[in-house]
Protein backbone atom coordinates (compact mmCIF):
# COMPACT_ATOMS: atom_id res chain seq x y z
CA UNK A 1 0.00 0.00 0.00
CA UNK A 2 1.39 3.46 -1.08
CA UNK A 3 2.36 6.02 1.85
CA UNK A 4 2.11 9.15 2.16
CA UNK A 5 5.22 10.90 4.29
CA UNK A 6 4.65 14.06 5.74
CA UNK A 7 7.40 16.68 7.30
CA UNK A 8 6.24 19.84 8.68
CA UNK A 9 8.92 22.38 7.62
CA UNK A 10 7.97 25.90 9.86
CA UNK A 11 10.79 26.19 12.18
CA UNK A 12 7.98 26.63 15.05
CA UNK A 13 4.85 24.98 16.19
CA UNK A 14 2.86 28.11 15.48
CA UNK A 15 1.06 30.18 12.55
CA UNK A 16 4.49 31.33 11.17
CA UNK A 17 5.85 30.16 7.94
CA UNK A 18 3.60 27.34 6.75
CA UNK A 19 5.30 24.85 4.65
CA UNK A 20 4.26 21.01 4.14
CA UNK A 21 6.53 18.69 2.68
CA UNK A 22 4.65 15.47 1.14
CA UNK A 23 6.15 12.69 -0.66
CA UNK A 24 4.62 9.77 -2.40
CA UNK A 25 5.91 7.33 -4.65
CA UNK A 26 8.01 9.29 -6.90
CA UNK A 27 6.48 12.49 -6.08
CA UNK A 28 7.56 15.08 -4.08
CA UNK A 29 4.83 17.93 -3.15
CA UNK A 30 5.51 21.55 -1.13
CA UNK A 31 2.23 22.74 0.31
CA UNK A 32 3.05 26.62 1.00
CA UNK A 33 6.07 28.33 1.12
CA UNK A 34 5.28 30.99 3.93
CA UNK A 35 7.43 33.90 6.01
CA UNK A 36 7.05 34.42 9.40
CA UNK A 37 5.62 37.60 9.98
CA UNK A 38 6.91 37.86 13.48
CA UNK A 39 10.41 37.14 12.64
CA UNK A 40 13.02 39.09 10.40
CA UNK A 41 15.83 37.92 7.86
CA UNK A 42 16.19 34.10 6.78
CA UNK A 43 15.18 33.16 10.34
CA UNK A 44 11.70 34.10 8.72
CA UNK A 45 11.74 31.52 6.09
CA UNK A 46 10.87 27.81 6.57
CA UNK A 47 13.63 24.96 6.98
CA UNK A 48 13.79 24.61 2.89
CA UNK A 49 17.96 23.23 3.87
CA UNK A 50 16.12 19.97 4.68
CA UNK A 51 14.92 19.64 1.10
CA UNK A 52 17.66 18.43 -1.57
CA UNK A 53 18.51 20.42 -4.57
CA UNK A 54 15.55 19.52 -7.54
CA UNK A 55 13.77 17.30 -5.31
CA UNK A 56 10.95 18.90 -5.36
CA UNK A 57 8.35 18.28 -8.38
CA UNK A 58 5.43 20.71 -7.70
CA UNK A 59 4.81 23.93 -5.19
CA UNK A 60 0.60 23.97 -4.37
CA UNK A 61 0.18 27.43 -2.78
CA UNK A 62 -3.04 27.51 -0.97
CA UNK A 63 -3.59 31.15 -0.99
CA UNK A 64 -2.50 34.39 -1.07
CA UNK A 65 -1.63 35.57 3.12
CA UNK A 66 2.48 35.69 3.61
CA UNK A 67 2.47 32.93 5.93
CA UNK A 68 2.04 31.09 3.25
CA UNK A 69 3.07 32.40 -0.03
CA UNK A 70 5.90 35.03 1.40
CA UNK A 71 9.17 32.54 0.23
CA UNK A 72 8.00 31.59 -2.59
CA UNK A 73 10.51 33.14 -4.60
CA UNK A 74 12.76 31.99 -2.61
CA UNK A 75 12.12 28.05 -2.56
CA UNK A 76 11.17 28.69 -6.36
CA UNK A 77 14.93 29.78 -7.17
CA UNK A 78 15.89 27.13 -4.97
CA UNK A 79 13.82 23.96 -6.48
CA UNK A 80 13.52 25.88 -10.48
CA UNK A 81 12.50 22.81 -11.66
CA UNK A 82 9.03 22.98 -9.42
CA UNK A 83 5.90 23.53 -11.22
CA UNK A 84 3.91 26.29 -9.35
CA UNK A 85 0.01 25.11 -8.65
CA UNK A 86 -2.40 27.56 -8.07
CA UNK A 87 -5.96 29.36 -7.88
CA UNK A 88 -6.55 31.86 -10.42
CA UNK A 89 -7.15 34.57 -8.25
CA UNK A 90 -4.42 33.33 -6.33
CA UNK A 91 -2.04 33.91 -9.68
CA UNK A 92 -3.06 37.93 -9.74
CA UNK A 93 -3.07 38.77 -6.16
CA UNK A 94 0.32 36.65 -5.55
CA UNK A 95 2.74 39.22 -7.38
CA UNK A 96 1.06 42.02 -5.58
CA UNK A 97 1.64 40.83 -2.50
CA UNK A 98 5.10 39.91 -2.75
CA UNK A 99 6.03 42.95 -4.44
CA UNK A 100 4.79 45.10 -1.25
CA UNK A 101 6.76 42.11 0.84
CA UNK A 102 10.26 43.39 -1.37
CA UNK A 103 9.75 47.12 -0.99
CA UNK A 104 8.80 46.31 2.66
CA UNK A 105 12.33 44.12 3.46
CA UNK A 106 13.86 46.92 1.24
CA UNK A 107 12.86 49.87 3.91
CA UNK A 108 13.84 46.73 6.93
CA UNK A 109 17.20 46.75 5.37
CA UNK A 110 18.39 50.11 7.32
CA UNK A 111 15.73 50.54 9.22
CA UNK A 112 16.00 47.18 11.20
CA UNK A 113 19.55 46.73 10.55
CA UNK A 114 19.22 43.54 8.48
CA UNK A 115 21.63 42.87 5.92
CA UNK A 116 20.13 39.69 4.20
CA UNK A 117 17.16 41.54 3.00
CA UNK A 118 15.86 42.14 0.51
CA UNK A 119 15.57 38.22 0.56
CA UNK A 120 14.14 38.34 -3.16
CA UNK A 121 13.43 40.86 -5.97
CA UNK A 122 10.59 41.92 -8.83
CA UNK A 123 13.28 39.83 -11.15
CA UNK A 124 12.81 36.34 -8.89
CA UNK A 125 8.75 37.61 -8.94
CA UNK A 126 8.35 37.76 -12.57
CA UNK A 127 10.12 34.76 -12.87
CA UNK A 128 7.67 32.92 -10.78
CA UNK A 129 4.46 33.63 -13.11
CA UNK A 130 6.18 31.57 -15.43
CA UNK A 131 5.94 29.03 -13.74
CA UNK A 132 2.11 29.03 -12.66
CA UNK A 133 -0.22 26.30 -13.27
CA UNK A 134 -3.51 27.49 -12.67
CA UNK A 135 -5.99 24.88 -11.24
CA UNK A 136 -9.82 25.09 -11.60
CA UNK A 137 -12.08 24.37 -8.57
CA UNK A 138 -14.26 21.16 -8.90
CA UNK A 139 -11.67 20.05 -11.71
CA UNK A 140 -9.54 17.25 -11.63
CA UNK A 141 -5.94 17.12 -12.47
CA UNK A 142 -3.45 14.13 -13.78
CA UNK A 143 0.34 14.71 -12.98
CA UNK A 144 2.64 12.18 -13.85
CA UNK A 145 6.12 11.19 -13.42
CA UNK A 146 8.30 8.28 -14.05
CA UNK A 147 4.99 6.26 -15.32
CA UNK A 148 3.52 7.01 -12.51
CA UNK A 149 0.10 9.29 -11.86
CA UNK A 150 -1.24 11.38 -9.10
CA UNK A 151 -4.32 13.60 -9.29
CA UNK A 152 -4.75 16.92 -7.50
CA UNK A 153 -7.86 18.73 -7.22
CA UNK A 154 -8.52 22.14 -5.69
CA UNK A 155 -11.74 23.34 -3.72
CA UNK A 156 -12.65 26.64 -2.89
CA UNK A 157 -12.20 27.50 0.63
CA UNK A 158 -13.85 30.68 1.36
CA UNK A 159 -11.20 32.40 4.15
CA UNK A 160 -9.95 34.77 1.41
CA UNK A 161 -10.12 35.18 -2.39
CA UNK A 162 -8.45 32.63 -3.82
CA UNK A 163 -8.25 30.65 -1.25
CA UNK A 164 -8.18 26.84 -1.23
CA UNK A 165 -8.14 23.19 -0.05
CA UNK A 166 -6.77 20.28 -1.86
CA UNK A 167 -7.23 16.46 -2.94
CA UNK A 168 -4.48 14.33 -3.79
CA UNK A 169 -5.11 11.01 -4.95
CA UNK A 170 -2.48 8.78 -5.32
CA UNK A 171 -2.67 4.51 -5.75
CA UNK A 172 -6.12 4.44 -4.38
CA UNK A 173 -5.39 6.42 -1.89
CA UNK A 174 -6.49 10.10 -0.25
CA UNK A 175 -4.97 13.10 1.37
CA UNK A 176 -7.02 16.40 1.53
CA UNK A 177 -5.66 19.28 2.80
CA UNK A 178 -7.94 21.62 4.27
CA UNK A 179 -5.54 24.87 4.13
CA UNK A 180 -7.42 28.17 5.85
CA UNK A 181 -10.82 27.42 5.75
CA UNK A 182 -13.85 29.21 6.40
CA UNK A 183 -17.69 27.35 5.96
CA UNK A 184 -19.82 30.30 6.14
CA UNK A 185 -20.48 33.05 3.95
CA UNK A 186 -18.63 36.31 4.31
CA UNK A 187 -20.10 39.72 2.66
CA UNK A 188 -17.54 39.84 -0.20
CA UNK A 189 -16.94 35.53 -0.86
CA UNK A 190 -18.79 32.64 -0.80
CA UNK A 191 -18.00 30.25 1.92
CA UNK A 192 -15.96 26.82 1.79
CA UNK A 193 -17.56 24.23 -1.14
CA UNK A 194 -15.89 20.87 -0.08
CA UNK A 195 -17.96 17.47 -1.01
CA UNK A 196 -18.22 14.81 1.05
CA UNK A 197 -15.30 12.47 0.62
CA UNK A 198 -16.03 9.78 2.99
CA UNK A 199 -12.85 8.50 5.14
CA UNK A 200 -9.87 10.11 3.22
CA UNK A 201 -6.64 8.42 4.54
CA UNK A 202 -4.80 11.36 5.64
CA UNK A 203 -6.73 14.89 6.50
CA UNK A 204 -4.63 17.84 7.24
CA UNK A 205 -6.42 19.68 9.60
CA UNK A 206 -5.70 23.92 10.19
CA UNK A 207 -6.04 24.71 13.85
CA UNK A 208 -5.99 28.51 13.85
CA UNK A 209 -8.80 29.22 16.48
CA UNK A 210 -8.48 25.96 18.49
CA UNK A 211 -7.79 28.21 21.51
CA UNK A 212 -10.18 30.46 20.80
CA UNK A 213 -14.18 30.13 21.70
CA UNK A 214 -16.59 31.92 19.75
CA UNK A 215 -18.65 33.99 22.02
CA UNK A 216 -21.08 36.01 18.81
CA UNK A 217 -22.28 35.41 15.61
CA UNK A 218 -20.56 36.99 12.67
CA UNK A 219 -23.37 39.03 12.01
CA UNK A 220 -23.96 40.53 15.28
CA UNK A 221 -20.50 41.32 15.39
CA UNK A 222 -20.73 43.19 12.42
CA UNK A 223 -23.89 44.48 13.77
CA UNK A 224 -21.66 45.72 16.96
CA UNK A 225 -19.18 47.44 14.60
CA UNK A 226 -21.59 49.50 12.59
CA UNK A 227 -22.94 50.88 15.95
CA UNK A 228 -19.43 51.78 17.53
CA UNK A 229 -18.88 53.12 14.27
CA UNK A 230 -22.01 56.07 14.43
CA UNK A 231 -21.39 56.16 17.93
CA UNK A 232 -17.87 57.07 17.28
CA UNK A 233 -18.96 59.45 14.70
CA UNK A 234 -21.90 60.91 16.29
CA UNK A 235 -19.91 62.51 19.27
CA UNK A 236 -16.93 64.15 16.61
CA UNK A 237 -14.60 61.79 16.48
CA UNK A 238 -12.18 59.20 14.31
CA UNK A 239 -12.96 55.69 13.70
CA UNK A 240 -9.69 53.92 12.73
CA UNK A 241 -9.90 50.41 11.60
CA UNK A 242 -6.94 48.47 11.18
CA UNK A 243 -7.31 45.79 8.43
CA UNK A 244 -5.35 42.83 6.82
CA UNK A 245 -4.72 43.96 3.16
CA UNK A 246 -5.96 40.46 1.29
CA UNK A 247 -9.47 39.88 2.38
CA UNK A 248 -10.61 41.80 5.38
CA UNK A 249 -10.75 45.70 3.86
CA UNK A 250 -12.69 44.66 1.16
CA UNK A 251 -15.28 42.31 3.40
CA UNK A 252 -15.79 45.56 5.43
CA UNK A 253 -15.98 47.92 2.38
CA UNK A 254 -19.09 45.81 1.33
CA UNK A 255 -20.11 45.63 5.01
CA UNK A 256 -20.26 49.50 4.89
CA UNK A 257 -21.91 49.26 1.31
CA UNK A 258 -24.74 47.29 2.24
CA UNK A 259 -24.94 49.34 5.71
CA UNK A 260 -25.14 52.41 3.72
CA UNK A 261 -28.06 51.43 1.40
CA UNK A 262 -29.49 50.32 4.76
CA UNK A 263 -29.36 53.92 6.23
CA UNK A 264 -26.78 52.11 8.87
CA UNK A 265 -23.54 54.13 8.32
CA UNK A 266 -23.37 57.60 9.27
CA UNK A 267 -22.37 60.28 6.30
CA UNK A 268 -18.62 60.49 6.79
CA UNK A 269 -15.41 60.14 4.91
CA UNK A 270 -13.99 57.15 4.77
CA UNK A 271 -10.04 56.79 3.99
CA UNK A 272 -8.46 54.13 2.74
CA UNK A 273 -4.56 53.46 1.89
CA UNK A 274 -2.48 50.74 1.73
CA UNK A 275 -2.36 47.35 -0.16
CA UNK A 276 -5.62 46.97 0.78
CA UNK A 277 -6.31 49.28 -2.24
CA UNK A 278 -3.68 48.17 -4.36
CA UNK A 279 -5.70 44.69 -4.52
CA UNK A 280 -9.18 46.08 -5.27
CA UNK A 281 -8.27 45.60 -9.22
CA UNK A 282 -7.89 41.75 -8.83
CA UNK A 283 -11.21 41.78 -6.63
CA UNK A 284 -12.81 43.80 -8.91
CA UNK A 285 -11.97 41.35 -12.05
CA UNK A 286 -13.08 37.83 -10.14
CA UNK A 287 -16.03 39.83 -9.26
CA UNK A 288 -17.09 39.81 -12.83
CA UNK A 289 -15.63 36.70 -13.08
CA UNK A 290 -17.49 34.31 -11.01
CA UNK A 291 -20.92 34.74 -9.21
CA UNK A 292 -19.28 33.13 -5.57
CA UNK A 293 -17.24 36.95 -5.44
CA UNK A 294 -19.25 39.73 -4.43
CA UNK A 295 -17.08 42.55 -4.85
CA UNK A 296 -17.09 45.78 -7.08
CA UNK A 297 -14.86 48.80 -7.89
CA UNK A 298 -18.00 50.72 -7.55
CA UNK A 299 -18.41 49.96 -4.15
CA UNK A 300 -15.46 52.80 -3.10
CA UNK A 301 -17.21 55.21 -6.36
CA UNK A 302 -20.87 54.54 -4.03
CA UNK A 303 -19.16 55.20 -0.62
CA UNK A 304 -17.03 58.03 -1.83
CA UNK A 305 -14.05 56.22 -0.25
CA UNK A 306 -10.99 58.65 -0.80
CA UNK A 307 -7.26 57.66 -0.73
CA UNK A 308 -5.38 58.51 2.03
CA UNK A 309 -2.47 60.47 0.87
CA UNK A 310 0.80 60.08 1.82
CA UNK A 311 2.94 62.70 4.44
CA UNK A 312 5.11 62.46 7.14
CA UNK A 313 3.37 62.11 10.30
CA UNK A 314 4.03 63.80 13.34
CA UNK A 315 1.56 62.87 15.97
CA UNK A 316 2.04 66.30 17.98
CA UNK A 317 0.90 68.04 15.23
CA UNK A 318 -0.52 66.86 12.21
CA UNK A 319 -4.71 67.10 12.28
CA UNK A 320 -6.76 64.73 10.93
CA UNK A 321 -10.25 65.19 9.43
CA UNK A 322 -13.10 64.13 11.97
CA UNK A 323 -15.62 62.92 11.99
CA UNK A 324 -14.20 60.10 9.74
CA UNK A 325 -13.64 56.53 9.28
CA UNK A 326 -9.91 55.12 8.36
CA UNK A 327 -9.91 51.62 6.99
CA UNK A 328 -6.21 51.27 6.60
CA UNK A 329 -3.62 48.30 6.42
CA UNK A 330 -1.98 46.94 8.39
CA UNK A 331 -4.47 44.56 10.36
CA UNK A 332 -1.33 44.19 13.41
CA UNK A 333 -0.62 47.78 13.47
CA UNK A 334 2.91 47.05 11.98
CA UNK A 335 5.38 50.37 12.19
CA UNK A 336 5.54 52.47 9.45
CA UNK A 337 2.15 51.40 7.79
CA UNK A 338 -1.25 53.70 7.43
CA UNK A 339 -3.23 52.75 10.76
CA UNK A 340 -0.02 52.51 12.71
CA UNK A 341 0.78 56.26 11.76
CA UNK A 342 -2.95 57.21 12.32
CA UNK A 343 -3.51 55.31 15.17
CA UNK A 344 -0.34 57.73 16.94
CA UNK A 345 -2.69 60.76 15.99
CA UNK A 346 -5.35 59.79 17.75
CA UNK A 347 -5.32 57.63 20.86
CA UNK A 348 -5.13 60.70 22.95
CA UNK A 349 -8.28 62.00 22.11
CA UNK A 350 -11.37 60.28 24.45
CA UNK A 351 -13.74 61.02 21.12
CA UNK A 352 -12.27 58.23 18.61
CA UNK A 353 -12.05 54.71 18.78
CA UNK A 354 -9.83 52.09 17.65
CA UNK A 355 -11.43 48.67 16.32
CA UNK A 356 -9.66 45.55 15.81
CA UNK A 357 -11.49 43.56 13.48
CA UNK A 358 -9.02 40.22 13.54
CA UNK A 359 -6.30 38.24 15.46
CA UNK A 360 -3.16 40.54 16.51
CA UNK A 361 0.10 38.57 17.95
CA UNK A 362 0.48 39.42 20.94
CA UNK A 363 3.89 41.06 20.25
CA UNK A 364 2.86 43.41 17.29
CA UNK A 365 1.83 46.91 18.08
CA UNK A 366 -1.83 46.20 17.89
CA UNK A 367 -1.27 42.71 20.32
CA UNK A 368 0.30 45.19 22.74
CA UNK A 369 -2.47 48.20 22.57
CA UNK A 370 -4.56 45.94 23.29
CA UNK A 371 -3.47 44.72 26.17
CA UNK A 372 -3.12 48.83 27.68
CA UNK A 373 -5.26 49.75 30.91
CA UNK A 374 -7.58 52.46 29.85
CA UNK A 375 -5.55 56.09 30.71
CA UNK A 376 -2.50 53.90 30.23
CA UNK A 377 0.32 54.99 28.23
CA UNK A 378 1.39 53.90 24.62
CA UNK A 379 5.08 53.98 23.19
CA UNK A 380 4.97 53.68 18.93
CA UNK A 381 8.86 52.98 19.28
CA UNK A 382 9.56 53.42 15.22
CA UNK A 383 8.06 57.01 16.13
CA UNK A 384 10.01 57.74 19.49
CA UNK A 385 6.43 58.62 20.56
CA UNK A 386 4.68 57.80 23.88
CA UNK A 387 0.64 58.79 24.28
CA UNK A 388 -1.90 58.31 26.75
CA UNK A 389 -4.14 55.30 25.17
CA UNK A 390 -7.92 57.70 26.07
CA UNK A 391 -9.15 56.58 22.93
CA UNK A 392 -11.65 53.63 22.88
CA UNK A 393 -10.05 50.21 21.70
CA UNK A 394 -12.99 48.06 20.78
CA UNK A 395 -12.44 44.00 19.80
CA UNK A 396 -15.06 41.98 17.43
CA UNK A 397 -14.54 38.62 16.11
CA UNK A 398 -15.23 38.80 12.41
CA UNK A 399 -12.29 35.95 11.36
CA UNK A 400 -12.07 34.37 8.59
CA UNK A 401 -11.35 30.79 9.51
CA UNK A 402 -13.26 28.54 10.66
CA UNK A 403 -14.31 28.07 14.01
CA UNK A 404 -13.10 25.03 16.45
CA UNK A 405 -16.48 23.08 16.83
CA UNK A 406 -17.33 23.52 12.81
CA UNK A 407 -13.79 21.97 12.24
CA UNK A 408 -14.33 19.50 14.81
CA UNK A 409 -18.00 18.63 13.49
CA UNK A 410 -15.74 19.06 9.36
CA UNK A 411 -13.32 16.02 10.73
CA UNK A 412 -16.51 13.97 12.30
CA UNK A 413 -18.51 13.91 8.86
CA UNK A 414 -15.75 12.92 6.71
CA UNK A 415 -14.14 10.06 9.17
CA UNK A 416 -10.43 10.22 8.05
CA UNK A 417 -8.08 7.29 9.06
CA UNK A 418 -5.74 9.66 10.05
CA UNK A 419 -5.65 13.63 11.07
CA UNK A 420 -2.57 15.47 11.04
CA UNK A 421 -2.92 19.16 13.32
CA UNK A 422 -1.55 22.24 11.07
CA UNK A 423 -1.23 25.93 11.38
CA UNK A 424 -2.07 26.63 14.78
CA UNK A 425 0.06 27.21 18.34
CA UNK A 426 0.58 25.34 20.95
CA UNK A 427 -2.50 26.03 22.59
CA UNK A 428 -4.54 25.58 19.75
CA UNK A 429 -3.09 22.51 18.43
CA UNK A 430 -3.88 20.87 22.02
CA UNK A 431 -7.60 21.92 22.51
CA UNK A 432 -8.17 19.82 18.50
CA UNK A 433 -5.79 16.64 20.18
CA UNK A 434 -7.60 16.30 23.19
CA UNK A 435 -10.67 16.61 21.61
CA UNK A 436 -10.67 14.35 18.39
CA UNK A 437 -8.57 12.08 20.80
CA UNK A 438 -11.90 10.88 22.39
CA UNK A 439 -12.18 9.08 19.25
CA UNK A 440 -9.13 7.46 18.90
CA UNK A 441 -11.00 4.48 18.09
CA UNK A 442 -12.27 5.94 14.74
CA UNK A 443 -9.04 7.64 13.76
CA UNK A 444 -5.71 8.41 14.97
CA UNK A 445 -4.70 11.92 15.66
CA UNK A 446 -1.36 13.42 15.22
CA UNK A 447 0.08 16.78 15.82
CA UNK A 448 3.72 16.40 14.07
CA UNK A 449 6.79 17.47 15.99
CA UNK A 450 8.70 19.75 13.72
CA UNK A 451 11.46 18.59 11.01
CA UNK A 452 10.02 14.86 11.67
CA UNK A 453 9.06 12.93 9.01
CA UNK A 454 5.65 10.92 9.86
CA UNK A 455 4.78 8.06 7.30
CA UNK A 456 1.11 7.95 7.14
Amino acid sequence: MASFFIQDLNRKKDIGANCLSVKFGAFHFIVDAGMDPKTLGNEALPCFSALSPNSVDFILITHCHLDHLGALPILSKQQPQAQILISLPTSLLAPLMLKNSASVMTRQKEEKDVPDYPLFGKEDIAALQKKFFVLKPGKTYCLEKDGQTAKVTIYTAGHVLGAVSVLIEYEGRRLFITGDILFSDQNSLRGAQIPQFGNPDVLLLETTRGDTERTALRRDEETRLLGIIRKTIKRGGICLIPAFALGRIQELLVLFYQAKKAHKLPDCPIYCSGLGMSLVSAFDKMGRRFPDVHFSRQILKQLNVKQLRKRKIDPKTTKLNVPAIYLLSSGMLAEHTPAYNIAACLLKDNKNTVCFVGHCDEDTPGGRLQRVEPNGNFKFEDLNYTTPVRAKIERFDLSGHADRDDLYQFVLAQQPKTVVLTHGDANARQWFFEKLSVHKSDFSVVDPDIGKTYEL
